[in-house]
């Protein structure tokens, strides 16, 4: 009887941890479910994007973006509900087809949700042509006192995507700065490329030795990539003289800008 006894007890703490263990599964499958269900809400996908409200400023262009001859209409368009590291969307109606990518944007605290989103950005702030046939657009990502950081994205393979660039940059953003005395940079073009990129800047403390540079993109693959580059050193005068020759002094992608939306 005793035998029998511990065997119904161990019997009995088996259908209990069983039991247990079904409960516990059942409650992470349940908790798992909520997980995803609220990051569904936070992060919507990217095949809805062209159903969402437009962000007010974003801007709307048109440009040539899959090559095909016509201008397509591009926008920014946002989740009110979700984060801005994922509720920002760049979309473009191309023959007929909604492509669509997600413009991360990032300030402190680190994932703002979009309803206390204080920026104006993301907007687009022009359609250029850096390729023969296609065009490519350039959206505002952040800003400071001095600073404009901006990337480009592009269809290729089909797909609605950001260009990168080679030798790589931080975040893939191009950053657009100027400031009295300690230098800028501005970025020019031309239809078909190259991208060029211009800096200027004091190399001493006394502010009578300067340099400016001219850096030249081409899209190669899928990348901007850096093909030459130049560097004057010069007194500040000179460098002045030159920078103007090269275009220091014009709006950003002067020269290949086929439409323009808010001004950085």
């Amino acid at each position: 009887m005793t035998g029998l006894a511990n065997r119904r007890r161990a019997d009995l703490r088996l259908i209990l941890v069983v039991v247990g263990a079904a409960f516990i599964v059942g409650g992470g499958l349940e908790a798992d479910a909520g997980l995803l269900r609220a990051h569904a809400a936070v992060c919507p996908p990217i095949a809805g994007a062209a159903n969402l409200p437009r962000w007010p400023g974003g801007g709307r262009l048109h440009g040539d973006l899959d090559g095909d001859g016509h201008p397509d209409p591009v926008g920014v368009r946002y989740a009110p509900k979700s984060r801005a590291s994922c509720g920002f969307f760049l979309v473009v109606t191309a023959h007929s087809r909604v492509l669509a990518t997600r413009v991360p944007e990032w300030y402190k605290p680190p994932d703002r949700a979009i309803r206390d989103w204080p920026f104006a950005e993301p907007f687009l702030a022009a359609v250029v042509q850096l390729d023969a046939h296609r065009s490519q657009v350039v959206v505002a990502r952040s800003h400071g006192a001095a600073v404009a950081n901006v990337s480009l994205y592009w269809i290729i393979d089909g797909r609605l995507q950001l260009l990168h660039f080679n030798p790589r940059v931080y975040q893939d953003e191009l950053g657009l700065f100027g400031t009295i005395g300690t230098g800028d940079t501005n970025v020019r073009c031309a239809r078909g490329g190259p991208m060029v990129l211009l800096s200027r800047g004091p190399t001493s403390a006394s502010g009578r030795r300067w340099f400016v540079s001219r850096s030249e993109y081409r899209l190669i693959k899928d990348h901007l990539s850096r093909v030459r580059s130049r560097t004057v050193r010069s007194t500040m005068r000179n460098v002045n003289a030159l920078a103007h020759r090269w275009g220091m002094d014009a709006l950003p992608f002067a020269g290949c800008t086929v439409a323009r939306g808010r001004r950085l």
